[in-house]
């Protein structure tokens, strides 16, 4: 195997415990992956909120924020886009200060959008997801929500950055 694809094991292995809800640092035994649903309804509060009938969306500003089932996502805005003739939301797109919870997961950035019909969110901006003391760090972090796995890129020359406390280590994350 090349190191490449084993980095990419390990980096794998880690956003699993860290986007997954309430993964032990070694399971004892597989458990069925709690999954955010989709279908359920999303409420979203903010201070202001401008529609757009002929784009199809709907513009919140100021302190938003969005929930659906065991996800949360606060921002500074969040355009929601639907689907043209069903209504259906496609997709919700935040910009400024992301902030997305899901159980003890947190996922940050300057920009997230939630792609509902692919079950993916992507953190730009200075994303990062972090659980406990673990974290990861890259340009663009993927996350497949109903598979539980995620993907975390860098830009050419730029590495990917993730730090692994094990359980029991009193070692401080970000500590040297």
């Amino acid at each position: 195997m090349t190191r490449i694809f084993l980095n990419r094991i390990i980096l794998a292995g880690l956003l699993l415990v860290l986007w997954s809800p309430s993964a032990p640092a070694v399971p004892a035994a597989p458990a069925p992956p709690a999954k955010t649903d989709r279908n359920k309804l999303i409420d979203i509060k903010s201070d202001q909120l401008y529609t757009d009938n002929v784009k199809r969306t709907a513009t919140f500003t100021s302190k938003v924020v969005a929930r659906q089932d065991d996800l949360t996502v606060y921002s500074d805005k969040l355009v929601v886009y639907y689907a043209e003739g069903s209504g259906e939301v496609e997709k919700l797109e935040a910009d400024g200060n992301v902030r997305i919870i899901q159980k003890n997961s947190l996922g940050t950035g300057g920009h997230a959008v939630y792609d509902l019909k692919l079950g993916t969110i992507v953190l730009t901006i200075n994303p990062k997801v972090q659980k406990e003391k673990d974290y990861v760090v890259g340009d663009v972090i993927t996350h497949y929500v109903d598979k539980e796995q995620s993907v975390v890129t860098s830009a050419p020359g730029v590495r990917v950055h993730a730090e692994i406390n094990p359980k029991g280590s009193d070692r401080n994350a970000g500590g040297k």
